[in-house]
């Protein structure tokens, strides 16, 4: 989708432009479990949890689409990239999303390998916390530059 269709389209683009090209779940398809960990209004989220908007402008930042790896990518660079996230929530997260999450949400082992990738990417980026952005203030800005501003870099996974 998105980013495999078009690589570059998207980078000249400002942000609410490709915000509009997103067909990403809806908030009522959320399984009730995947919300409960991973919602900020939930009242037991995991540091790195963002609502639907800020997870979908994460996947324009990030240049991901999404798949179920790109999904699994995510999640952990969110997680990673919050102060607040210690190894036992990546435990729980990694537990549920791999033994509870409905089939749709579910990470295969692979996945969780990928998730690991992205908590080390969100880790290793200077702009920490980018879960709690206000997304509608980069709206005017092309993608490309949110990045540069960020310090966000780009990468790929391994071929597993």
């Amino acid at each position: 989708m998105l980013y495999e269709q078009y690589p570059d389209k998207y980078d000249k683009l400002t942000f609410a432009q490709a915000w509009q090209n997103l067909q990403g779940d809806l908030p009522s398809e959320i399984p009730y479990l995947v919300w409960l960990l991973e919602n900020p209004s939930s009242p037991l989220n995991m540091p790195g949890s963002v609502d639907l908007f800020g997870h979908d402008c994460i996947h324009l930042l990030l240049k991901k689409g999404f798949t179920s790896d790109d999904e699994a990518y995510i999640i952990g660079f969110t997680m990673g990239n919050d102060v607040n996230t210690k190894w036992i929530h990546l435990i729980i997260i990694k537990f549920a999303a791999y033994s509870l999450y409905p089939s749709k949400y579910k990470f295969s082992y692979k996945q969780l390998s990928i998730f690991d990738y992205g908590v080390d990417h969100g880790r290793s980026t200077k702009w920490k916390n980018i879960n709690r952005i206000d997304w509608n203030t980069w709206n005017n800005k092309l993608i490309k530059d949110i990045r540069l501003n960020l310090k966000i870099g780009l990468t790929n996974y391994p071929n597993w």
